[in-house]
């Protein structure tokens, strides 16, 4: 498995820490130290037993009938020098190997953590710009013409793909992914083990925040998004995929058509970062869902793949990548479905899940709270976990217009640095609720 890491495509590096991989390592080094040093042992006594039964040979042979005994003898201590020599040959490179290795993998350490310090300080520097948008006053929370929102009840659930569902996750993932299935088992492993999580009631906009409900946030605030700010985000482009755009913002999501002279008033915000989100959030007094809450609410309470059932909708439930994207795309996701769109809907454009929220499952990935770690889940607490307290990607769930398979399930785990923005990925609100 080490070596597999070393020589192999990363695949393996990416499912283990670097601290592991260190120790794993160091741990190989000292075996093939210890097989080295056992080599020269026995070289030293094939050599001196050979000359000790050379002489005796020498002594008596007057009085043997055997005359090749010494030309045999030689002939077995050569293939034994041979042997060893191969054997200590293989330790040093293996070793040395190793030895290089750990000492790239320190040095990614540091400059891991030195590119984690610069994220930390502007993660700083951006936080303070949402801490600077005011929370309403007076004793309302929401701002007007909001849809109320959604008490969702606490309770305990499974979160996160059971390793009886490993082998059907990985195949969804191939089906899915295609060109890029090296990833899969990190995706997969990311989202391991399954383990028992209990949350405390909470609240959640039934809908994704819309271009309407956004821009009466901007108007308010003088807001500028980080697009805005850095001139660009990334849009999709037919037979040349993901591009980084310039001009493209949340009004202008092509860098084109303006969002309400195009009558998108009522679709799901796109182009937007983490930072954008979690200052929309604040202003109207909510915060951005925990990942935890956002897989429980998506959930509903269900026990199946997707909240309506193991396959392939057969009604109109979410916005995914399927038949009408065909000729966006090289492969239909799931093939058989239609909902009728390309790109994003209108918000509520499909069947609410059990709790009633809408589009939980694709139109648009969401932005969550936590910071992203694909150890998380060895470490996270049983109640109320809120993710690790620093990192460099933020999570987002829930799959978007443009993902199928294992992108639209409840347990896929997306890292992304806070900054992105795109035109697949948006959010929604939460808020606690009184216990």
């Amino acid at each position: 498995m080490i070596l597999r890491s070393i020589y192999g495509n990363g695949t393996s590096m990416d499912a283990e820490s670097p601290e592991d991989l260190m120790r794993q390592m160091v741990a190989l080094m000292a075996i093939m130290l210890i097989a080295a040093m056992y080599s020269v042992y026995v070289l030293y006594h094939v050599e001196r037993e050979s000359k000790r039964m050379l002489a005796n040979y020498k002594a008596w042979s007057p009085h043997l009938p055997i005359v090749d005994e010494p030309a045999e003898l030689a002939r077995i201590r050569q293939r034994i020098i041979i042997f060893c020599a191969v054997v200590i040959a293989v330790c040093v490179v293996v070793d040395l190997t190793l030895f290089i290795t750990i000492l790239e993998l320190k040095n990614r350490s540091l400059v891991a953590g030195q590119e984690e310090r610069v994220a930390q300080a502007e993660e700083e520097k951006h936080l303070i710009a949402v801490e600077m948008v005011p929370r309403p006053t007076g004793s309302g929370t929401m701002p007007p013409n909001e849809p109320p929102m959604v008490a969702i009840p606490g309770g305990t659930f499974w979160m996160g793909i059971g390793q009886d569902e490993t082998d059907r996750a990985v195949e969804d993932c191939k089906r899915e992914m295609k060109e890029r299935v090296e990833s899969c088992p990190h995706w997969i492993h990311s989202a391991q083990p399954r383990h028992q999580v209990t949350l405390d009631p909470f609240a959640l906009d039934p809908y994704e925040v819309t271009n309407q409900q956004f821009d009466r946030f901007v108007q308010a605030m003088d807001y500028q998004t980080t697009a805005e700010k850095e001139g660009t985000a990334l849009i999709w482009t037919d037979g040349h995929g993901w591009q980084e755009t310039k001009g493209a913002t949340w009004r202008q999501p092509e860098a084109g058509p303006d969002v309400f002279a195009s009558d998108r008033a009522e679709h799901p915000v796109i182009n937007v970062s983490w930072y954008d989100a979690a200052a929309y959030c604040r202003w109207a007094g909510k915060r951005l869902p925990t990942e935890a809450e956002f897989e429980y609410a998506n959930r509903a309470g269900t026990q199946t793949v997707y909240w309506w059932g193991n396959f392939s909708p057969t009604r109109q439930v979410a916005n995914v990548r399927d038949e009408s994207a065909q000729p966006h795309f090289l492969s239909i996701g799931m093939p058989g479905y239609d909902d009728g769109v390309v790109i994003t809907a209108p918000v509520g454009s499909y069947e609410a899940n059990p709790f009633g929220l809408f589009d939980m499952t694709g139109n648009v990935g969401e932005w969550t709270a936590d910071w992203y770690d694909g150890f998380y889940y060895h470490k996270s607490p049983e109640r109320n976990p809120t993710g690790p307290s620093s990192g460099k990607y933020r999570i987002t769930r829930g799959g978007a217009w443009s993902d199928a398979w294992i992108g639209i399930q409840p347990t896929d785990r997306s890292g992304n640095v806070p900054t992105k923005r795109d035109m697949k990925t948006g959010f929604r609100c939460a808020q606690d609720r009184p216990k």
